[in-house]
């Protein structure tokens, strides 16, 4: 995570994408693998084919997660993406997209957070462009999560 003197965070935050053979007990596996280091999962998108699912993870030690997967020889990598907290009110989703387009920034995929927080939804963004996305996102008033916001333990 990037910080400066004045206690800059970086508006992005790491996810764990792993590749797994589509069988029983895989996933079950990862995640023991995680609990045994005391690492939270706070969100997990899977995408599954006839072989193999791959399966991406926002968790609050990303480095250590990291670790723990490739010594237990599970193929990992990480990533960057955004983390934007939804408002509570019907259109939120909808402002996060008009923010995007406005910038004609394209959502290459998504899917929701399970913790939240700050006590807001959170939607989990993948785009094109991070950096402009973040400025986009945060010039229409939203707030994205930095690493340090997942280390500091959830509400449900």
């Amino acid at each position: 995570m990037l910080q400066t003197q004045r206690r800059y965070d970086d508006p992005s935050i790491c996810q764990l994408a792993i590749f797994l053979d589509n069988r029983v007990g895989k996933l079950r596996e990862v995640l023991r693998h995680l609990t045994a280091e005391d690492i939270l999962v706070h969100a997990i998108s899977v995408i599954d084919s006839a072989d193999h699912a791959i399966v991406r993870l926002v968790v609050d030690q990303a480095e250590a997660a990291f670790d723990a997967l490739r010594s237990a020889k599970f193929p990992v990598v990480l990533s960057e993406l955004l983390a934007v907290e939804v408002p509570n009110e019907r259109s939120g989703l909808r402002m996060i997209c008009r923010a995007l387009i406005a910038g004609e920034v394209n959502i290459q995929y998504s899917y929701p957070m399970l913790t939240r927080p700050h006590g807001f939804g959170v939607l989990l963004v993948h785009c094109d462009n991070l950096q402009t996305a973040a400025e986009l996102l945060t010039d229409a008033g939203f707030s994205l999560l930095s690493a340090s916001d997942l280390e500091q333990g959830p509400s449900l």
